[in-house]
């Protein structure tokens, strides 16, 4: 039998998975099974502080040993599983109950292909599975779908799939394709391929896609168009959410393309050929770095109730991150990160124990994190930080509370934006902390990393994005996601164009500069990270958001954006829009109804924290008193898990 990792968390596992089975799902297919391939060891990297700052600490929960999660024995395993979902994730979970019943399990395992939003339909809505594959995070309707049905979601990382773009074995002509030729393609701007490259021939380019229930889709679709389905589905592709009908249209047709998980065109290598993007090929290591940029991460899900209700299904959850490294390679996909897998094995330790869930995105709190009490009058030592225009007011507040409650040294908080923050934080490596309205790119990381700085991420809460006009404008209330996109890529010109009603005048585009994250965070949502729609409308660029403020106050037929807190300090002069009839509040930014929505961040690294105590005992005090002055500032609060999770980034680098 297969050599599985051992452990001491036996006493909260065993009891559980061997308990009496009950409740038995009845399968819906016949039983499957599949494959083989490694394991992936994670080892947690500590730094001590020095004594002048103040050692956090938290509950006592139980944590995934070094050795890995409790041994199961699958032939002790009773009563059967149903899963559903993901075509992309399915070969997995049928390569890992392959390997589960060759160990010894006797039941039945059902997976059914359906694509992932099918998937948690059946888990969610219809609560008639066990398990849900998913090439996607839940979304928020799906998570409150399962929290009406008593089901507590909790998320499993299992692996990252790269997305293949692939066209026949018979087409001798493409090889390579760029991001905004493949967007081009599938939208039907290029509808021959003499269109993409004169050399090519001059043929009508047939286009394959997965369905929209798929996951596959869901994530092309948000890579290339922003979630906006009406480019694709306007250029009327062959859709299906098996993805064997789609190998089998591409292989017929010289002309023709297409996309799906990496796992299927491994499949059938001797029929299509996988394109370079960008001349990257899909492989582990570019996947991992980030350099091969359609990767996505692949997960399994079950809920609270489920696991302690049968026992089957989280011992064979357990199999599957225990041994999910041994198959994923062999299936064709690329493992997840060592720090990943182990996460994912926390959760399920966390939920066997009766701690916190965790589905990456919602708001379940579980067992609260508590950080040692901070005294600022104790705290020795300036603090240097830099970065966002964005996160700039709500880390000036902080500080400013920071010294009344009794700090006497210096904090410098330089407004510059995000990725200049992260180049003073990381190339120059000459601050302290780096602000950010979004997360650090890889290349970022690396140049920390080159530095010795070992970077930490801290979710401090969630900006809506504010699209804005003059208060002097009063014809323009409301736009939907699509006119901003089209209004900010100079699509509309004039407004006359959004909407007949409104007055023949240019419209005239601000926006923060191109090294604001709030410039970067707006790209990707509307038009899929290519700058090229945005910067050709010729917007009036400026990293100081005053700057905005002041040039669309002073036209009545000016818009812009930026973060809701530059809005809410000027809002007798600027009018902020509703987006799609939504305004942004507390509630419509949490439950996802208000769509530009982005978490806040700051930065710091193991070594930092390690040798300067003030700038460790500054984010403890700031992760714990940030709720006291975020809504007055114009923001609102990250989800309780959300600051659990990054008071224990806290703990574990400084214990």
């Amino acid at each position: 039998m297969r050599k599985l990792l051992s452990l001491m968390l036996a006493s909260i596992m065993l009891l559980t998975m061997l308990a009496a089975c009950g409740g038995d799902s009845t399968p819906t297919t016949a039983p499957t099974t599949a494959a083989t391939a490694t394991t992936a060891e994670t080892a947690a990297t500590t730094a001590t502080t020095t004594e002048a700052a103040a050692t956090p600490s938290v509950e006592a929960t139980a944590e995934v040993p070094a050795g890995g999660l409790a041994e199961v024995d699958p032939a002790t395993v009773q009563g059967d599983i149903v899963t559903a979902g993901s075509s992309t994730v399915y070969p997995l979970s049928e390569a890992v109950a392959e390997i589960f019943g060759e160990d010894g399990y006797k039941g039945n395992i059902t997976i059914d292909s359906i694509g992932t939003g099918a998937g948690f339909e059946r888990f969610c809505t219809a609560a008639e599975t066990d398990i849900a594959n998913a090439s996607r995070a839940i979304k928020d309707e799906e998570a409150k779908a399962c929290a009406d049905k008593g089901r507590d979601v909790i998320e499993f990382r299992v692996g990252t799939d790269a997305l293949a773009v692939v066209v026949s074995s018979k087409n001798t002509f493409v090889s390579n394709l760029t991001e905004a030729q493949v967007a081009d393609i599938f939208s039907g701007t290029y509808k021959t391929w003499d269109q993409v490259d004169a050399s090519y021939p001059a043929e009508a380019i047939k286009l394959y896609s997965p369905g929209t229930d798929s996951g596959t889709f869901d994530y092309f679709v948000e890579h290339f168009y922003a979630k906006e389905q009406k480019y694709i589905l306007g250029a009327n592709p062959q859709l299906s959410e098996d993805d064997n009908v789609l190998v089998t249209g591409i292989e017929g047709d010289a002309n023709a393309i297409g996309y799906f998980g990496y796992a299927y065109y491994n499949e059938n290598k001797t029929k299509l050929k996988a394109l370079t993007i960008d001349s990257v090929e899909p492989t582990e290591a570019t996947t991992e770095d980030g350099s091969y940029s359609l990767a996505r991460p692949l997960y399994i899900y079950s809920a609270k109730n489920i696991l302690a209700e049968k026992p089957q299904v989280a011992a064979f959850i357990n199999y599957y991150l225990t041994n999910v490294n041994d198959v994923i390679v062999e299936v064709g996909y690329f493992p997840a990160s060592a720090e990943a897998l182990a996460e994912a094995k926390q959760h399920l330790v966390d939920a066997l124990s009766g701690g916190s869930s965790s589905t990456g995105g919602n708001t379940n709190t579980g067992n609260a994190v508590t950080l040692e009490e901070v005294d600022p009058a104790t705290v020795q030592g300036d603090i240097v930080t830099a970065g966002s225009s964005t996160v700039y007011p709500l880390s000036e507040a902080v500080a400013e509370i920071f010294g009344e409650d009794g700090y006497k040294g210096n904090i410098t908080i330089d407004s510059i934006g995000t990725g200049a923050g992260f180049e003073r934080f990381c190339t120059a490596a000459e601050t302290d902390i780096a602000n950010a309205s979004r997360a650090i790119k890889d290349e970022e990381a690396k140049a920390c990393a080159a530095k010795g700085r070992d970077v930490i991420e801290f979710r401090v809460g969630t900006d809506a994005l504010a699209v804005v006009v003059s208060s002097k404008n009063t014809f323009v209330s409301n736009l939907t996601e699509a006119q901003v996109a089209d209004i900010f890529s100079g699509t509309y010109k004039t407004w006359d164009q959004v909407d007949a009603s409104y007055p023949a005048e240019a419209i005239k585009l601000y926006s923060p500069g191109t090294d604001s994250g709030t410039f970067d965070y707006f790209v990707e949502h509307f038009y899929a990270k290519e700058q090229k729609y945005m910067l050709g409308a010729n917007p009036q660029l400026s990293e100081d958001d005053n700057v905005l403020v002041t040039g669309i106050e002073g036209d009545a037929n000016a818009i812009g954006y930026f973060g809701y807190a530059y809005y809410n300090e000027n809002k007798t002069k600027l009018k902020a829009l509703t987006i799609d009839s939504v305004e942004p509040t507390e509630a419509t930014t949490e439950d996802g109804s208000y769509s530009l929505a982005r978490p806040l961040y700051i930065y710091s690294a193991k070594n930092i924290l390690a040798e300067k105590p003030q700038v460790a005992a500054f984010i403890n005090y700031y992760l714990t008193n940030v709720n006291e002055v975020i809504v007055e500032v114009g923001y609102f609060p990250a989800s309780a898990e959300a600051l659990n999770e990054a008071k224990q980034h806290l703990l574990d680098a400084t214990k």
